[in-house]
């Protein structure tokens, strides 16, 4: 019940959201009762569903499942960032971090239940929506299109929730076009094979994608035309890859022609001339209230949507460096010092994705976090470049910092991520590049400041060859530098089939940690799928773990 409170203090707070303390059933996902027999005090949907207001209300209440430091803006960042080889954690204040970080898997660490339980809460609210709406009169909304978008969000949403739920885990529980009152309080569903759930995602997808808006006609926050077709591409280009089959325990590779629809999916979002890159990385990710005003930009496709006074995303101490007397900032997240030094100097991103200097207004000192001579300065082992994509750069951010909270927005699709998803797919599909995979490729490299393929070199200074192998590396290579922090890497590694190798890997180089070799010592197949949060295990006899937990 503790959610409610700290739910509705976000509400109360934030314009996006002010709607949805009218809808007092909504708060029934946190209670223990179920929704199938409305009790006393609370509004039964079918009789509150009168006119427009009321649905927009209710799709508000499908979205808040995901502006929660429950969901996307911590535990999403926690699994997915420090449970890759870009970001880590030191600081052992939570040792389940640091287990994630080491590739050791507890199903009972809250992180799992808390993403398992806010995608199926938003599921939920997603089917409720489409629903409830779809058997609402036409005419007591403002147009026909209007109806159809609010189902179409609702779509999008429940699609979304139920492709990362694949992802993190396999095979779930699925409930298909049906309205459950409380899925992830079901004791009586197993776990629906990955395939018949990818076909749900995608019918979904491509039915919202005909009703839902641009960009430029709806609030700040929402799914747009341009959201479903990103998602989409993402989607058949994961099913294209590889995965961890739960039953057969072994990894299995997908169906190739996934490669075309993913190609054809994001090549329709680029040619449609909706989004385009920023001139400035640096803008890309607005970390201060002078520059909120980029943060629906054209780049930016698909987002948490966070606001100073909440929902809010807390970066401000997180990613911040922490200092010899336990003092300003937690260095909570940490980029891995090999990512660090792969980048080409002059890349222009370096400065934004990094925070390498800090001035202590405590001390009246400016410190280098890359600089063995400070290293008295810093908490043992932290005297290294800290994540700076969710702080203001080093002239804007006060340090030690006073607060946490940050309104800068969490991205979850933007449209450089669009681009390398073109190229990566249209290469795989065809056997080479063409000229607009070459040159979508080459527009992030082109912003960055660096050389264009075919002349682009590997971290270790090689150039790529010239051939369909040499650029699928290279675009696997620049989605690491591009999409650093922003939990895909995980999600990469996956799907090209190479996470186990690739942490095995680093163990073995000159400059490997001691992390890294307690990585390679603890990293299985099995990693590829997080274990089923202990919880649900217990009380569904019908669900079973995934392999190796």
């Amino acid at each position: 019940m503790n959610n409610i409170i700290r739910m509705s203090k976000y509400f109360f707070t934030n314009r996006f959201f002010s709607g949805f303390i009218l809808t007092g059933f909504i708060f029934l996902a946190f209670s223990c009762e179920s929704m199938d027999d409305p009790k006393p005090g609370f509004l039964d949907p079918s009789t509150f569903l009168e006119k427009q207001q009321d649905a927009l209300d209710l799709l508000t209440g499908a979205y808040s499942g995901q502006y929660t430091i429950e969901s996307y803006l911590k535990p999403w960042i926690i699994l997915n960032d420090i449970g890759s080889d870009d970001c880590g954690y030191i600081y052992a204040e939570f040792p389940d971090r640091t287990q994630y970080d080491r590739f050791i898997y507890d199903p009972d660490y809250k992180d799992f239940r808390s993403m398992w339980w806010h995608h199926y809460m938003i599921i939920n609210r997603a089917g409720l929506v489409v629903s409830g709406v779809n058997n609402m009169p036409d005419n007591v909304f403002d147009s026909p299109e209007m109806k159809k978008r609010i189902i179409a969000e609702a779509r999008f949403l429940r699609a979304f929730n139920y492709f990362n739920l694949i992802r993190l885990w396999g095979d779930v529980p699925f409930f298909g076009d049906n309205y459950i009152s409380d899925p992830v309080g079901s004791v009586e569903m197993g776990r629906t094979d990955v395939e018949t759930i990818y076909d749900f995602i995608i019918e979904e997808l491509l039915k919202a994608e005909k009703d839902l808006w641009g960009r430029d006609r709806v609030e700040k926050g929402r799914a747009t035309t341009g959201a479903a077709q990103a998602v989409l591409a993402k989607v058949y280009m994961t099913r294209a890859g590889w995965r961890l089959n739960a039953k057969e325990k072994q990894m299995v590779e997908g169906d190739h022609n996934n490669w075309g629809l993913a190609a054809t999916m994001a090549k329709k979002l680029i040619d449609e001339g909706s989004y385009n890159l920023l001139d400035s990385f640096r803008l890309v990710f607005p970390a201060r209230p002078e520059d909120y005003i980029y943060e629906n930009s054209k780049e930016q496709i698909y987002f948490v949507n966070a606001t100073t006074e909440g929902p809010w995303f807390e970066t401000k101490k997180y990613y911040g460096p922490r200092r010899f007397d336990n003092g300003g900032a937690y260095s909570s997240y940490v980029g891995e010092y090999e990512l660090y030094k792969s980048f080409d100097p002059a890349d222009k991103r370096l400065d934004a994705t990094y925070l390498m200097w800090v001035y202590d207004k405590d001390f009246g000192r400016r410190y280098n976090l890359d600089n063995p001579t400070d290293n008295w300065y810093w908490w043992p082992g932290l005297n290294i470049p800290h994540i700076g994509k969710y702080l203001p750069s080093e002239q804007f951010y006060e340090y030690p910092p006073k607060e946490n909270l940050s309104g800068t927005n969490f991205q979850l699709f933007r449209y450089a991520e669009v681009l390398l998803m073109y190229a990566e797919a249209q290469n795989e599909a065809d056997g080479s590049p063409n000229g607009q995979a070459i040159e979508s490729f080459n527009k992030v490299r082109r912003r960055a400041g660096l050389s264009e393929w075919p002349n682009v070199v590997d971290p270790d200074g090689n150039i790529y060859p010239n051939s369909q192998d040499g650029f699928r590396q290279a675009v696997r290579q620049e989605r690491r530098w591009e999409l650093a922090f922003e939990s895909k890497r995980l999600f990469d590694l996956r799907r090209w089939g190479i996470l186990v190798e690739t942490i095995k890997n680093r163990a073995t180089l000159p400059d490997a940690t001691q992390e890294d070799i307690i990585r390679a010592q603890q990293i299985t197949v099995n990693h590829n799928l997080f274990p089923i949060p202990f919880y649900e295990i217990q009380r569904n006899p019908k669900l079973w773990q995934n392999p190796g937990f």
